[in-house]
């Protein structure tokens, strides 16, 4: 496949020539990434030799890596929106996906009725508790709860077609998901129970960093890795509904509409995913990064081809090419760099940049350069692998339905000259302990030092878009800029319900009905009950026995899929009767 990058390789093995090089390494040398993202952005990083084989996993974001976005069961332009079920995102990173060359069982829809299979909903009544995505969002849902809440509108009353192989074996590119632990054998395929077996991403999945702060990754490059010098270093980037003038699309002509949920989901097409890559050798101690990136992706997510950089491509206020940051650390300005310890016997040398053999830029500047001004957060000497000692009086305190505050001391540091990188919070819902072994199926939450808050030696964190009444396994460790990790420490807590019972806030029937009190026809009813029925004595009569009766109702429709589809149908012409009085209609 093509693999062009901004300058031939031959060009960039030149560059890297001067560079006097370790001896081979018995052992794997510690490698550290930098860059500075957009919000929201999915993210891949991974090693590949000279010869262009890929040779190592570095990261990969849990979007993609746990929940297995890229290999979702639906059609694949299904209109999107915040941690929807359906669909499977195969433009995400499509060049990563591709170039490990790893295939997976396709997944489709387990309901097999033929009116649904080109739904975004209707699969509830065959379908098992979620433990993670949402139901569809309208647009206007979309914008309130991807903005301001992010809380699933409709906890503990969702179920969601986990899937099933495609019977005619057509493959993915992508894992599936491997956070589910529970299996229904009346409403789910076998398969499902082999899905955490597939995704083999476990170790290299972190969570999604949080956008326009510096990230920094770091791995222990195992020497095998290292036989074929120099090794490629490449990120990729994608970020949903990122459109331009070669990239615009519409909601309606470019994705898949449900006809019979037209008003739900939201556009996510937009420019391809980009691609940045930096040559180094892992063996000589030093710098390297680039401001250029290196090619993008199908815009569909077809194949693993890279195309080489042009004028379709964004450079400019986070989008496109500028979904990485220019950043300056240790008198170096980059998009993505890469720092080597070096091997063993390895001084360090230094450099300040190259040029190929034509005497052009590179693009790729630092080229075996050493800056330890700054050992703290990396880029400076590491001790041997260390252990570190588990946080201390580790306590959870519930906030909200949807929010916990996790709070906890750390210990004195093992070494005081290798600073702490980050803090790791995982949190699953299930009544057994959270161990080594379910990390993987584990939501990570990821706090790098300079975030924490930390009052009189407590750290506080809060993690947040949880499901209401729910006991949730949490567990905490750390990491410094070694890569030292310390151990798990593991608490438990039930998170409060969320309530659906608020005179000036909620209807009662018709939130338990809808699943959430900002659909449009929830919305309808509040503002018919406040402008029309609260103005006259028979109307406020009306509100306090609907009051009276129907908070019990309401508590067991919530929970039951087809009482709450049949309340929807009673409702149905209520709200839009209602929707014709609002309007003024």
């Amino acid at each position: 496949m093509p693999r062009s990058l901004t300058l031939p390789m031959a060009a960039l093995l030149l560059a890297l020539a001067p560079a006097p090089r370790a001896a081979a390494a018995d052992e794997p040398v510690l490698v550290e990434f930098h860059f500075t993202p957009v919000p929201g952005a999915q993210i891949a990083i991974w090693l590949e030799d000279a010869q262009g084989k890929y040779v190592q996993d570095v990261m990969v974001t849990q979007a993609v890596g746990k929940y297995g976005i890229g290999n979702r069961p639906g059609i694949w332009n299904f209109l999107s929106s915040w941690r929807a079920p359906y669909g499977p995102r195969t433009s995400v990173l499509p060049v990563w996906a591709h170039r490990r060359g790893k295939t997976y069982p396709k997944i489709i829809l387990h309901d097999e009725d033929p009116g649904d299979l080109d739904s975004l909903g209707f699969h509830e009544n065959t379908s098992s508790d979620e433990p993670y995505f949402c139901r569809p969002l309208s647009p206007p849902e979309h914008e309130i709860i991807s903005v301001d809440t992010m809380t699933c509108p409709s906890p503990k009353v969702f179920n969601s077609d986990k899937g099933q192989f495609d019977p005619g074996g057509e493959i993915s590119w992508y894992p599936p998901r491997n956070d589910i632990l529970g299996f229904d054998p009346l409403l789910d395929a076998e398969e499902i129970q082999t899905y955490a077996e597939l995704n083999d991403l476990d170790a290299v999945t972190a969570a999604t960093p949080p956008g326009e702060q510096a990230a920094f990754v770091t791995v222990l490059v195992r020497p095998e890795a290292m036989a074929e010098p120099p090794l490629t270093a490449y990120l990729e980037i994608n970020l949903e509904a990122d459109e331009n003038a070669s990239y615009s699309f519409d909601r309606e002509t470019d994705h898949y509409v449900d006809p019979d949920l037209s008003a739900y989901g939201v556009e996510y097409l937009g420019q391809p995913a980009v691609v940045y890559a930096v040559p180094f050798d892992p063996l000589t101690k030093g710098f390297r990064g680039t401001s250029e990136y290196a090619g993008y992706a199908d815009w569909n997510g077809a194949t693993g081809t890279l195309h080489p950089p042009d004028a379709t491509i964004s450079t400019a206020n986070g989008s496109g090419a500028d979904r990485l940051k220019v950043m300056t650390k240790n008198g170096e300005t980059f998009r993505w760099g890469v720092y080597s310890h070096g091997g063993p016997g390895d001084g360090g040398t230094t450099g300040d940049g190259e040029s190929d053999s034509d005497g052009e830029s590179d693009g790729v500047t630092g080229a075996g350069s050493t800056t330890e001004d700054d050992p703290g957060d990396g880029w400076g000497t590491c001790a041997q692998v260390q252990a570190l000692a588990p946080v201390e009086d580790l306590a959870l305190v519930s906030e909200s339905f949807d929010r916990v505050q996790v709070s906890f001391r750390l210990p004195p540091p093992a070494d005081p000259t290798i600073a702490l990188k980050e803090v790791q919070v995982y949190s699953i819902a299930s009544n057994a302990p959270l161990t080594e072994e379910l990390l993987g199926a584990a939501h990570q939450s990821t706090f790098a030092a300079g975030e924490l808050n930390t009052t009189e030696g407590l750290v506080s964190v809060e993690i947040g878009e949880l499901w209401g009444d729910y006991t949730y396994q949490f567990a905490v460790r750390y990491e410094d800029a070694c890569t030292n990790r310390s151990p798990l420490v593991t608490a438990q807590i039930t998170t409060e319900a969320q309530k659906f019972q608020t005179v000036d806030t909620f209807c009662f029937l018709a939130t338990a009905a809808w699943g959430a009190p900002w659909t449009a026809q929830v919305a309808a009813l509040r503002t018919f009950r406040d402008d029309f029925l609260k103005t006259s004595p028979t109307g406020v009569d009306l509100i306090r026995f609907y009051y009276a009766h129907s908070p019990p109702l309401a508590r067991v429709i919530a929970r039951e899929p087809l009482l709450r589809g049949l309340a929807r149908v009673v409702l149905q012409p209520v709200a839009d009767a209602a929707l014709l009085a609002t309007a003024g209609g």
